[in-house]
C-alpha cells in the first residue's frame, strides 16, 4: 500500500484488539483495509454494515466499495467466527513477533526464558543476519506497545543495529508522518466524503457495537504512535545518538521529509540541531536537498545554521541550488532576509571546495527560477570558479539559452576566460550546443577567439565532429585558415579524428583550397600524412578526392604510403597505390621503402599487397638491409615466408656482412632461425668479426635460437669457426660450455652415434667425435665463412665492407700459429673450461668420459707412472741418506767433518745410500729441474703456483743437502746448517709426494679436503694469533719465575709456544699452580679459565665445526673434484709431450666396439662404462623439476598461441564491427544497444 493511495487513515483500539483501518481511493473505487486481528473477516463485515448498511454490497464488483483483509488471507464471513487459541510459537521468533506486534507470543516467548534469566537478555538483545534486533524491528512497524514491554523485559535502547543506528534513528525515519500524508494527499474535496465515511465508524465504535467489545480508548490521530520517540528519549536514549555514518536521528528524519517525527526531536532537551555528520552535512543540509519547506521551517525556527558548511564547504543554499528547490530557495533567502545576523549577499558569495556559489550550482542544473532569484538577490554574474569558470560558461556548456540570456542582461561578459583561456563559445562548440553558439554570436562573440592551445572554436567543434556548430561557424565567417599551437587546421583536426560528415562539410567550403588541404604541422605532416597513419580510408578518399598530394612529404621523408604500411593499415595502402602506383618504392630518410617499413612492424597483409603491386623485394635501405633482414630482425616469419616466396634473396649481407640468419640467432627469433636454414640460408658465413650464427646466438644467451642450429643437418659447419675475442682465441664449443651448458650437452649428444644395431650385438659399436674437443690443431680454413657473394648479394658495393680487427687476426695466414699457440693453453682447453665452470654434468657425458680414457690409455699413464717411478726413486734414496747420515753423523776434527770409526765404507749400507744415494739423488734431481725448465718455457703464464713451487725447493735443498759429499762447499758439515736442510728437504719431498697422488681420483679426494681446511685455517689464523698472543703475554707477566732453570714462561716466544701446547690439554697444572716454589697471584686462575673456555672450548670447536663444513662441501661435490683432478692429469700429461708428438696423438675420433673382448682382454680393454651407461646419459630420464620446466614450457607457448589467436579475433572483430557500422550509417538505420549492463563479466 503506497502513501499515494492513502486517503486517511485511523487508529482504533478496543480492550483485545489494534484495529488499523485505511479508506483509499483508486479508479474511481473506495476501497477499504482491515488490519490489526484474527477475527478479521467478521471485523471487517462488521465495520462495513456499520458504515454502509448493506453486507452484501461488500462483495459486489459493480459497487464503488471494495474490502481488502491485509492478514491473515480473505475469507467468508460468518458470525459465529471465534478468535482462535494461539498454542506453540515456537516457528515465530521474537523478531518476527516484534514486527507483526504479536505481544502474546512475545510475551510468552520471554516467559519461558526466566523473569530475570541472562538467555532472556541475550535473545532480547540478539540482532538476525542483518544486525538487526526485535526492538529496532518494532520501533520500524511502530509496535508501540512491544517496544514497552521489550524495553521492560531488558531491551537495551540504544543498541545499535545495521550501519550502527538505533531505535530512535528507526524511530526517526520509520516515523509514520500523518501530518505531512493528509496535507499532501487529500484535496479539500475529498476531506468531506472521508469525514462522511468515518463518522459512522467513529459512532460505531463508540458505542462499543464491534464483537460485542467495550471501546476503552478510541483515538483518531497519531497520539500513541507519537509516543515512541518520546518514549526512548526518555528510555535514557541520547537524543544525538550517531550511527556509523555519524548521522544523528535530526539527520534521518530531515532526510525523509518526516515533519511529525522533526518536531518531536526538536522538542528534545538536548537536541543538537547542527550536530553533523561524517561528510560535515547538518540536518538542514538533508532537509535542503530533499526540498521540503516545512522541515527547513522547522529546522530554522529550531536555530540551524544556515551558513553551515560540509567538508566540501556547501552550504544548505548550494544544496538547494543544486537540486532545483526553488521553494526551498525563497525560504532560505526569506529567512535571511529576517535575521539580522545573516548577510544574504555574503551567503550567495560563500563557494564550495571548486569555488562554486550558489549561482554557480543553479546555473549547472539549468534552473532558470533559481538564477533568476540569485541574480534578483544581488548574485555577482561574473563570478569565477577554482578554474576561473563564469556562470556563462557553465551555461554555454548546458545550453541553456534562456539561462545565458538571463546571465547578459545581467553584464555577464560575453568574452570571459577560464583557466584554459576558453570563451563560452569555446565551451558551447566542444559540447555541441547549437543554439547557444548562435545566441553568443548574436551578442557579438569573437568568432575566431583563442584559447590557450590556440584553438578557436571552429577548430574545437571539428575536433569533436560536431557538424552543425562546424556548418554554422563556418556561415558566419569563422576562419578556416586558423591553426592551433602544433599548426593543425581544422582540415587536419578532422582528418586526425576521423570525422569524415565534418570533414567533407569543411572540404565543401569555398576557402578550402588544395593549399590548405594540402597545410601540414609542426612536423610536415599533412592531413593525409594522419589519415593514412591511423587507416582512415574514407577520410584518405576524401582528401585524395579533393586535390591532397599523396607524395607529401614529413620531416622523416616518409609518404602517407610510408605510414599507412608501417601501422598496417591495409585499406589505405591499397587505395594510396590505386591512386598512384609509382609510390610504391618511394624511400624516406633511412632510404627505408614501404616494404621494409611493414616488414619491420610484421604485417603480413601489407607486405602481401605491395609485393603484389610491384614493390621491390632486395630493395636496400642506407644499412643495407633487404626487406628480409628487417623481418629477421624483428622475428616475423610469416612476413618472411611471403618475401621468400617472392624469391627474396636469403643471404644478403649488410656493411657488417651481417646475413638475415645472423639477425634471427642474434635477436633469438628460433622460428625464424629455423625457416632460413630450411630455405637454405647459408650456415657458414660470418660477419666482419668472424662471428657465425651460432656465435651470436651465444654470445647473446638465445638459447633456443643456438638449439635450432645445432638440431640443423649442418651443425657441424657452424661448429668449426675460430674466433678471437677479450684477447684469446675462441670456439662454439667453448663458449656453450660457459654460457649456455644445456646446448653443450646436445653437441656432445650429437657427437655421439652408434651403428643402429642392438647394444648387445657383438657388432655394436659406437663413434666418438673429438674434433670439437680437440680442435687445437684441427684446420677448418675450408669453412671460414668468407664464401664469395652469390649474385643475388651483389647488388652493392664490397668497397664499404670493413672488416673487424680482431676478424683479421684470427683469419690472417701469419695469425695461423699464434691461434694455435692461444688454444694450446691449459685454461683454454673445453675441459679445463668445464672444470672452471663447475659444469659437472658435461664432464661426466660419455663424450668426455672415452676421451679422458683415451689420453689415459694412450700416454697419459705412460709419462704419469714413468715420472712418478722417477719421484718415487728419488724420494727413496733421499730418505735412505737422510736417517743413514742422521744415525752415522760426522765427527769434526779441526774443522773437518770425517765419518766415525763405527762406519764401515765398505758395508753395503753406505754403498747404497752414500755412494749410490747421492749421485741418484744428485742427477734425478737435476733431471727433475730440467723437466720443470721446459715446462715453465711451454707454460709460462700458468706455471706459477704452489705446488711447482714446492717441487723446486725440493730439488735445489736436495742437491745441497749432498753437495758435500762430492766436496762442494755449499754448507758446513760441522755446523746444524747440514741438519736443518736435510730435514727441510725430506719434508718438502714427502710433501710433495701428497700432491702427485693427489692426482689419483680415489686418494686425491682426501688430499682435496686437507687443502680446503688448510685454506681455512689460514683465513682463521689472523684471530687465532690474536688469542693466543694475549694469553701467552699473560702467562709471561704471571708465571715468569727467574729460579726455574728452563721456565716455561721465561721467554715472550717460549711462552707463545707453551700457550699453544696447552691449548691441545698439555697443561701441566702441577707444576705450574700446585708446586710450592711458584708463586701464583690470585688472577692467574681468572686468565686460566678464561683461557680453559675461549682457547680450549670455542676456538677448537670453531676450527672443527669449519673442518666439518669444509669435508661435506667437497663430499658434495666429490664427483665434480674427481673429474676436475682427472682432467688435470690429463692436461699436465699432455701438456709434457712436444707439439709434434701431440699433433700425432690428438684424436679426432675413436670406434669403440664394447662387446668386441672376452674374458681377459675384456678387463684389460674394455670401455670405462658399459653401454648401457652410454644409452642412459645420451637419453637421460627426466627428473620432475625437468618435467615441470618442459610443461611450463609448453604452457607458455600456448598461452602465446592463444594471445595471438585472440588479437586476430579482435582484430577480426573490430573489422566486422567498423563495417556493419558503416552499413548502418549507409542505411540510415537505428540499432537500440543493449539494455544489460554486463559489467560483471570483467
Amino acid at each position: 500500500m503506497s502513501n499515494d493511495d492513502e486517503v486517511f487513515m485511523q487508529i482504533l483500539m478496543t480492550q483485545k484488539h489494534r484495529i488499523k483501518v485505511v479508506i483509499m481511493q483508486r479508479e474511481g473505487k473506495v476501497r477499504l483495509v482491515v488490519e490489526g486481528c484474527e477475527s478479521l473477516c467478521f471485523l471487517g463485515l462488521t465495520l462495513c454494515r456499520t458504515i454502509f448498511g448493506d453486507a452484501g454490497s461488500v462483495y459486489d464488483r459493480t459497487t464503488p466499495i471494495e474490502m481488502t483483509q491485509v492478514n491473515p488471507e480473505p475469507a467468508k464471513p460468518a458470525v459465529d467466527l471465534q478468535v482462535p487459541e494461539i498454542d506453540d510459537f515456537s516457528h515465530i521468533t521474537l523478531h518476527q513477533a516484534a514486527r507483526d506486534g504479536k505481544i502474546d507470543v512475545i510475551r510468552q516467548r520471554l516467559h519461558k526464558f526466566g523473569k530475570h534469566s541472562t538467555r532472556r537478555l541475550k535473545a532480547i538483545n540478539k540482532g538476525d543476519e542483518d544486525n538487526i534486533t526485535p526492538l529496532h524491528y518494532a520501533v520500524r512497524y511502530g509496535q508501540v506497545e512491544v517496544v514497552k514491554l521489550l524495553v521492560e523485559c531488558g531491551a537495551v535502547v540504544d543498541i545499535r543495529g545495521e550501519d550502527g543506528a538505533s531505535p530512535l534513528h528507526y524511530a526517526a525515519r520509520f516515523r509514520a508522518n500523518l501530518t505531512r500524508q493528509a496535507s499532501q494527499v487529500v484535496s479539500d474535496g475529498e476531506v468531506e466524503v472521508v469525514d462522511a465515511l468515518v463518522a459512522p465508524l467513529t459512532e460505531a465504535l463508540s458505542a462499543g457495537s464491534l464483537l460485542g467489545e467495550e471501546v476503552n480508548h478510541v483515538q483518531v490521530g497519531p497520539s500513541e504512535d507519537e509516543s515512541l520517540i518520546a518514549f526512548l528519549v526518555n528510555s535514557s536514549t541520547d537524543v544525538n545518538v550517531r550511527d556509523d555514518y555519524g548521522m544523528t536521528p535530526l539527520h534521518y528524519a530531515a532526510s525523509k521529509s518526516n515533519l511529525t517525527a522533526i518536531k518531536e526531536l526538536l522538542q528534545c532537551e538536548d537536541i543538537k540541531v547542527d550536530a553533523i555528520d561524517a561528510s560535515g552535512s547538518t540536518a538542514l543540509h538533508c532537509a535542503a536537498t530533499e526540498g521540503d519547506v516545512d522541515v527547513v521551517e522547522a529546522l530554522l525556527n529550531a536555530g540551524a545554521d544556515l551558513r553551515a558548511k560540509d567538508n566540501v564547504k556547501m552550504t544548505p543554499i548550494h544544496f538547494a541550488c543544486t537540486d532545483g528547490n526553488v521553494d526551498t530557495v525563497k525560504q532560505f533567502f526569506e529567512h535571511a532576509d529576517k535575521t539580522e545576523e545573516l548577510d544574504l549577499y555574503s551567503m550567495l558569495e560563500e563557494r564550495n571546495r571548486e569555488g562554486e556559489t550558489a549561482l554557480h550550482a543553479a546555473v549547472e542544473g539549468g534552473y532558470l527560477d533559481i538564477v533568476k532569484l540569485c541574480l534578483e538577490k544581488g548574485a555577482k554574474v561574473r563570478s569565477r570558479r577554482a578554474n576561473l569558470a563564469h556562470p556563462l560558461h557553465i551555461a554555454a556548456i548546458n545550453g541553456s539559452v534562456e539561462i545565458a540570456k538571463l546571465l547578459v542582461q545581467h553584464n555577464a561578459k560575453i568574452e570571459a576566460r577560464n583557466a584554459n583561456h576558453e570563451t563560452p563559445l569555446h565551451k558551447a562548440a566542444a559540447f555541441n550546443k547549437t543554439l547557444m553558439v548562435e545566441f553568443l554570436l548574436e551578442k557579438n562573440a569573437d568568432i575566431d577567439c583563442l584559447d590557450k592551445d590556440n584553438y578557436t572554436p571552429l577548430l574545437v567543434a571539428t575536433s569533436e565532429g560536431h557538424i552543425g556548430v562546424v556548418t554554422l561557424l563556418l556561415n558566419k565567417g569563422a576562419n578556416l585558415k586558423a591553426t592551433n599551437i602544433h599548426d593543425k587546421t581544422a582540415i587536419y583536426l578532422a582528418a586526425e579524428e576521423n570525422r569524415v560528415d565534418t570533414l567533407k562539410e569543411i572540404l565543401a567550403h569555398k576557402d578550402a583550397t588544395k593549399q590548405l588541404i594540402n597545410e601540414s604541422d609542426r612536423y610536415e605532416d599533412t592531413p593525409l600524412h594522419v589519415a593514412a597513419l591511423n587507416g582512415y580510408a574514407s577520410v584518405v578518399e576524401a582528401l585524395l578526392n579533393h586535390g591532397a598530394r599523396i607524395d607529401a612529404r614529413n620531416e622523416d621523408e616518409n609518404t602517407p604510403l610510408h605510414l599507412a604500411a608501417k601501422h598496417g593499415k591495409i585499406r589505405t595502402v591499397i587505395e594510396l597505390l590505386k591512386r598512384d602506383p609509382s609510390i610504391i618504392n618511394d624511400e624516406d630518410e633511412a632510404s627505408n621503402t614501404p616494404l621494409h617499413l611493414a616488414a619491420i612492424e610484421g604485417h603480413v597483409k601489407c607486405c602481401k599487397a605491395l609485393l603484389e603491386r610491384g614493390a621491390e623485394v632486395d630493395a636496400r635501405n642506407n644499412t643495407l638491409w633487404t626487406p628480409l633482414d628487417c623481418a629477421a630482425a624483428r622475428g616475423h616469419s610469416k612476413v618472411a615466408v611471403i618475401l621468400l616466396d617472392y624469391d627474396s634473396p636469403i643471404d644478403p649481407t649488410d656493411k657488417a656482412k651481417t646475413t638475415p640468419l645472423h639477425l634471427a640467432a642474434k635477436e633469438g627469433h628460433p622460428a625464424m632461425v629455423s625457416l632460413l636454414l630450411s630455405k637454405g640460408a647459408d650456415i657458414t658465413l660470418t660477419d666482419h668479426s668472424g662471428r657465425n650464427c651460432l656465435d651470436l646466438a651465444v654470445d647473446h644467451g638465445r638459447k633456443e635460437s643456438a638449439m635450432v642450429i645445432i638440431n640443423d643437418d649442418n651443425w657441424m659447419s657452424a661448429m668449426k669457426n675460430k674466433t678471437w675475442e677479450q684477447n684469446h682465441v675462441t670456439t662454439p664449443i667453448r663458449k656453450l660450455i660457459t654460457k649456455l651448458p644445456e646446448v653443450a650437452e646436445v653437441v656432445f649428444n650429437r657427437c655421439v652415434k652408434d651403428n643402429g644395431l642392438h647394444v648387445e650385438d657383438e657388432k655394436y659399436e659406437i663413434t666418438l667425435y673429438y674434433e670439437f674437443l680437440e680442435d687445437v690443431y684441427v684446420d677448418w680454413s675450408d669453412t671460414d665463412g668468407t664464401a664469395s657473394e652469390t649474385s643475388s648479394q651483389v647488388s652493392f658495393s664490397m668497397e664499404d665492407v670493413t672488416e673487424d680487427e680482431n676478424y683479421q687476426k684470427i683469419r690472417g695466414k701469419a695469425a695461423q700459429s699464434e691461434a694455435v699457440t692461444q688454444l694450446e693453453k691449459k685454461m683454454n682447453h673445453p675441459l679445463m673450461i668445464m672444470v672452471m665452470n663447475k659444469q659437472e654434468k658435461l664432464l661426466g657425458h660419455p663424450l668426455v668420459t672415452f676421451l679422458l680414457n683415451y689420453k689415459w690409455q694412450t700416454f697419459g699413464r705412460y709419462i704419469y707412472y714413468f715420472k712418478l717411478a722417477l719421484y718415487c726413486l728419488f724420494l727413496l734414496f733421499l730418505t735412505g741418506y737422510t736417517v743413514y747420515t742422521t744415525e752415522n753423523a760426522a765427527v769434526c776434527i779441526n774443522g773437518t767433518a770425517t765419518h766415525p770409526d763405527s762406519v764401515n765404507t765398505g758395508s753395503a749400507p753406505y754403498i747404497l745410500w752414500i755412494k749410490i744415494g747421492r749421485i741418484v739423488i744428485l742427477v734425478l734431481a737435476s733431471w727433475h729441474i730440467l723437466s720443470e725448465l721446459f715446462q715453465l718455457f711451454y707454460q709460462f703464464k700458468q706455471y706459477f703456483c704452489w705446488e711447482n713451487l714446492l717441487e723446486w725447493s725440493v730439488y735445489v735443498l736436495a742437491i745441497v743437502y749432498v753437495a758435500d759429499e762430492f766436496q762442494l762447499p755449499l754448507v758446513n758439515s760441522c755446523s746444524t746448517e747440514k741438519k736443518t736442510i736435510g730435514a727441510v728437504s725430506i719434508f718438502l719431498a714427502w710433501m710433495a709426494l701428497v700432491f702427485f697422488i693427489r692426482k689419483f681420483p680415489k686418494l686425491g679426494i682426501y688430499v682435496v679436503m686437507f687443502t680446503s681446511i688448510l685454506y681455512t685455517f689460514l683465513k682463521f689464523f689472523m684471530i687465532f694469533v690474536l688469542f693466543l698472543v694475549a694469553f701467552a703475554l699473560s702467562f709471561h707477566t704471571l708465571l715468569y719465575d727467574p729460579k726455574l732453570t728452563v721456565p716455561a714462561f721465561g721467554e715472550p716466544s717460549r711462552a707463545i709456544v707453551k700457550t699453544a701446547v696447552m691449548m691441545i690439554g698439555e697443561f701441566d697444572f702441577d707444576s705450574l699452580f700446585n708446586s710450592p716454589d711458584v708463586q701464583v697471584p690470585g688472577i692467574t686462575w681468572v686468565i686460566f679459565i678464561v683461557f680453559l673456555i675461549i682457547m680450549t672450548l670455542i676456538l677448537m670447536n670453531l676450527l672443527i665445526g669449519l673442518a666439518v663444513d669444509d669435508i661435506k662441501g667437497v663430499q658434495e661435490q666429490a664427483v665434480l673434484e674427481r673429474q676436475a683432478m682427472l682432467v688435470d692429469l690429463a692436461m699436465d700429461v699432455e701438456k709434457a709431450l712436444p707439439r709434434g708428438l701431440r699433433k700425432r696423438l690428438v684424436p679426432i675420433k675413436e670406434v669403440i666396439r664394447p662387446n668386441q673382448y672376452h674374458g681377459i682382454k675384456r678387463l684389460l680393454y674394455s670401455p670405462p662404462i658399459s653401454t648401457q651407461e652410454i644409452q642412459t646419459a645420451l637419453n637421460p630420464k627426466k627428473t620432475s623439476l625437468e618435467k615441470l620446466n618442459d610443461r611450463t614450457e609448453e604452457l607458455q607457448e600456448t598461452v602465446v598461441g592463444l594471445k595471438n589467436r585472440m588479437k586476430t579475433m579482435q582484430s577480426n572483430q573490430e573489422e566486422m564491427h567498423k563495417m556493419l557500422h558503416g552499413i548502418v550509417k549507409k542505411l540510415d538505420a537505428i540499432v537500440e544497444g543493449d539494455d544489460d549492463d554486463d559489467d560483471e563479466l570483467f
